[in-house]
């Protein structure tokens, strides 16, 4: 074909909007409105399977080539997240999961795309892709023996996935709950108590958020039994840390801070961090439970030291989530001792982070507290407003625990 045919081609499909205008940036490089792909990708998807399958077989080998191989930033790590989704798409998932998931964007056990880079949300639209038609816990099922997932596969996706939703929709969200049952059941069929510690933990926060207290008391008390058996630090410290929150919500602050006591000797002295698969670091909340208890019994001092702690501690560890409770921590100690400086700061801080990953729990409650510190400050309207709406945003993740009705 002549150039003046080839760019007549190009100019019809244009005029027809099927193309997109060139971009200045990338002269010569030919792009379409998303619509116009999703339109044609579907009747792909939908007429000829194997040819759909290929494509995106081609796109999955592609964009792990756009990438380092190991990225340092969000946009060097966007086409792994790409990878992910074509390879699911063709069919390849435990190359997909195992090459490209596992590997570049979480890194083994660093859950370095949560922690590092805080990418949630894109985690989840990938995460989504091993699941039948977008229904969390209905995991993909394929007839090629060497791309199906194991029963470890499923583990560790399952668990990762509650986990990112967890960060993203709060403690109480079904889907949450819906993928810590799977896992547990997958536990039960495989003898894993390790595992099954891990998932009955995720099953012991939605309990607490969600539902009465001796209920969420009955399931700690299985996680402690589960992780004393197992003569794991870190399942320890995730055991007692269950055992305090349950024990400071029922009013027994003396026990809670025993038992976090506990856990925070324990770290210290082992340097243990949470388990593999868990985003959450337990360490922190328990040093946010211990400063929590300090101010009831009027340690102050104590507890101001201790939230300080917990607050370094999260940011060594990279832990978003982890940092996100903390600071939630910090400005309630600062509003119950009046101080509307550290409140104002703190809730910044705090609706500054969750916006940035997206945490919808604690954008709510940083919103609450900035808030209460604009009505203390004087400015009545727009500090009811912001409490008004951190309220409708709490309530609207699902959970209970904390919330009048």
């Amino acid at each position: 074909m002549r150039p003046s045919e080839w760019q007549t081609i190009l100019a019809k499909l244009r005029r027809a909007r099927l193309l997109a205008g060139e971009d200045p940036h990338n002269p010569g490089q030919l792009d379409t409105h998303p619509l116009v792909r999703e339109y044609f990708g579907e009747q792909l998807c939908n007429q000829q399977t194997d040819a759909w399958k290929e494509c995106n077989r081609r796109l999955f080998n592609h964009y792990q080539t756009l990438a380092p191989q190991l990225p340092d930033s969000l946009r060097e790590m966007e086409p792994l997240f790409s990878a992910v989704i074509c390879g699911c798409n063709a069919g390849l998932f435990r190359e997909a999961l195992h090459e490209v998931y596992i590997a570049r964007i979480q890194r083994g056990n660093a859950w370095f795309a949560a922690n590092v880079l805080g990418a949630i949300e894109p985690l989840l639209s990938v995460l989504i892709h091993f699941f039948e038609q977008g229904r969390w816990g209905s995991l993909v099922e394929t007839a090629a023996e060497k791309q199906s997932l194991n029963a470890e596969d499923q583990l560790l996706i399952l668990t990762q996935a509650a986990q990112c939703l967890i960060a993203t929709r709060g403690y109480a969200a079904p889907e949450a709950r819906i993928c810590y049952e799977r896992t547990e059941l997958l536990c039960h069929s495989l003898d894993n108590p390790q595992l099954l510690c891990v998932a009955l933990i995720g099953r012991w926060r939605y309990s607490l958020m969600t539902e009465k207290l001796t209920a969420a008391m009955q399931v700690a008390r299985r996680v402690y039994t589960l992780a004393q058996g197992q003569h794991d630090v870190a399942l320890m410290i995730e055991a007692y840390n269950g055992l305090a929150i349950t024990l400071f919500f029922s009013g027994d602050f003396e026990s809670a801070r025993q038992w976090t006591m506990h856990a925070i000797e324990i770290w210290r002295l082992g340097g243990a961090r949470s388990y593999a698969v868990e985003l959450h670091s337990s360490v922190v909340t328990c040093l946010c439970y211990k400063a929590a208890s300090d101010w009831y019994f009027g340690e102050i001092a104590s507890a101001q030291a201790t939230i300080a702690e917990a607050i370094s501690i999260a940011k060594e560890l990279k832990d978003m989530q982890a940092l996100a409770h903390a600071l939630h921590f910090a400005e309630h100690l600062a509003y119950s001792e009046r101080n509307n400086a550290d409140v104002d700061r703190l809730s910044s801080d705090l609706i500054e982070l969750s916006t940035r990953n997206n945490f919808l729990l604690w954008l709510a409650v940083g919103t609450m507290h900035r808030g209460w510190v604009r009505s203390a400050s004087g400015n009545t309207t727009e500090g009811i407003l912001c409490i008004e709406q951190g309220i409708r945003d709490f309530r609207a993740t699902g959970i209970r625990l904390t919330v009048a009705n």
